[in-house]
């Protein structure tokens, strides 16, 4: 379990020690790199492992032992860490597809019918870290289509458009 020490133990899932060694190998980790002040990049790591603890997760990673087991998630945690350095503020930072009703072009049009409260919270390279183990109402707006491109899962024949 990795920890962090201001004045009072805070348990993180990476500490200052991991995340510069992840940060020498990060050409986006410049800001962190450049960071001398041990206190705020612990503070950092501290905020983003509260902001990750407050998600919906998938079962097998609802307690911290079963995420801090991952190393996306680890990583996601610092990369969280990083973008805050950076100007990031995800305590304030809504979905953007919470924000959009219905898209239209054309005599095409789609209705937001689904809640997405995490599917944009997060930078791209945090939500790519975690969306395999997010659950909840971080799942994908849409339903997850296999098979050839005339198959479908909804419930009725929507037919398809070949082009002119």
């Amino acid at each position: 379990m990795a920890t962090v020490d201001l004045d009072t133990e805070f348990t993180v899932y990476a500490d200052v020690e991991m995340a510069d060694e992840y940060a020498d190998g990060a050409y986006h980790a410049a800001s962190w790199r450049a960071l001398t002040d041990e206190d705020a990049k612990a503070r950092l790591l501290i905020t983003a492992t509260r902001l990750l603890d407050r998600q919906s997760w998938k079962e097998g990673y609802r307690t911290f032992a079963e995420r801090e087991a991952e190393p996306n998630i680890v990583n996601a945690s610092i990369e969280l860490a990083f973008s805050m350095l950076d100007g990031y503020d995800p305590q304030n930072t809504q979905s953007t597809a919470e924000r959009i009703q219905s898209i239209s072009a054309g005599s095409v049009s789609i209705t937001n019918f689904r809640s997405v409260d995490t599917a944009t919270r997060f930078p791209q390279i945090v939500q790519e870290l975690l969306s395999p183990y997010l659950g909840g109402s971080s799942s994908a707006l849409f339903p997850k289509i296999d098979g050839e491109d005339t198959e479908t899962i909804f419930p009725v024949e929507l037919g398809y458009n070949t082009g002119l």
